[in-house]
């Protein structure tokens, strides 16, 4: 049986079987506007009630089969990012969480794309510590040039990421998302491990974690910035992330931002941003 991941969880961010099975039952019958019973999920898997009670309840650890995962999947609404999240915590991790990974490094044929981009654009590795960064980024968040800078610690942390995105906490919601399924790829990654701990610690974060322990996300490949930028004057600027994998450099993203059209009153001019 390959390693799994007992329940518990705590302030690292790991999540047992049994909480993430709780999790998705308890979304699953708000959604529908009724209780789940554990009696109809046992009923569907062919198994007693007695035995999913002690699954949700950490005592029961196993590896799921296809077959369990899909009937679970269905019964409950869970969607890909879903299904996957619950397949990787039964397994104790996916195929990264097992290989040793080199620290990642940008080549040139990489340092010429992302140079090259019009719009601004960076690359974070897999635990979003900024690799690179392009001029028109550096411009317009002279932060990510900062040695040590780190996407999801800015976003989620400082003032300044509060002040710049105005619906910071719709964007603060995919990023906790974001490593929630991280952390259930990666279970045993220390620095991502700590990354969640630290963010943990700011009380609005936290409420994030706390209400939405269901809800996972692998990318936040178009996502809408809504944002009040120093270089664009504090002037609504919308901006659209897009998401890309080198092939080189596995668990690394490289991510440009284009501007989208601002939705302004009639006769002022969206913000350029160059």
């Amino acid at each position: 049986m390959p390693g799994v991941i007992k329940d518990g969880g705590g302030e690292g961010g790991l999540t047992g079987v049994g909480v993430l099975l709780r999790a998705f039952r308890a979304a699953a019958s708000t959604t529908l506007g009724r209780p789940i019973l554990q009696r109809e999920v046992a009923d569907a898997l062919h198994r007693s009630e007695r035995w999913y009670r002690d699954l949700e309840g950490g005592v029961i650890t196993r590896a799921f089969t296809r077959h369990e995962l899909d009937t679970i999947g269905t019964l409950l609404g869970l969607d890909r990012v879903q299904r996957r999240a619950l397949f990787l915590v039964s397994n104790g991790g996916g195929l990264s969480s097992l290989e040793a990974e080199e620290p990642p490094r940008i080549s040139d044929e990489l340092r010429l794309l992302l140079d090259q981009q019009p719009f601004p654009a960076y690359v974070v590795d897999a635990t979003w510590n900024v690799l690179a960064v392009n001029m028109s980024m550096a411009a317009l968040f002279p932060w990510s040039t900062v040695p040590g800078a780190n996407l999801m610690r800015w976003l989620l942390l400082s003032t300044e990421a509060r002040d710049q995105h105005l619906n910071w906490e719709a964007d603060a919601e995919v990023c906790v998302r974001m490593l929630r399924g991280a952390a259930v790829d990666r279970p045993h990654d220390p620095d991502l491990q700590q990354l969640i701990t630290d963010t943990r610690q700011n009380p609005a974060v936290r409420d994030l974690w706390t209400r939405g322990a269901a809800d996972f996300a692998d990318h936040y490949d178009g996502h809408v910035l809504r944002m009040a930028l120093p270089l664009c004057d504090g002037q609504v600027t919308e901006l659209v992330t897009h998401v890309l994998q080198p092939a080189g450099l596995p668990g690394c993203r490289m991510t440009i931002l284009t501007q989208r059209a601002a939705r302004e009153p009639a006769g002022e001019q969206p913000v350029q941003v160059k």
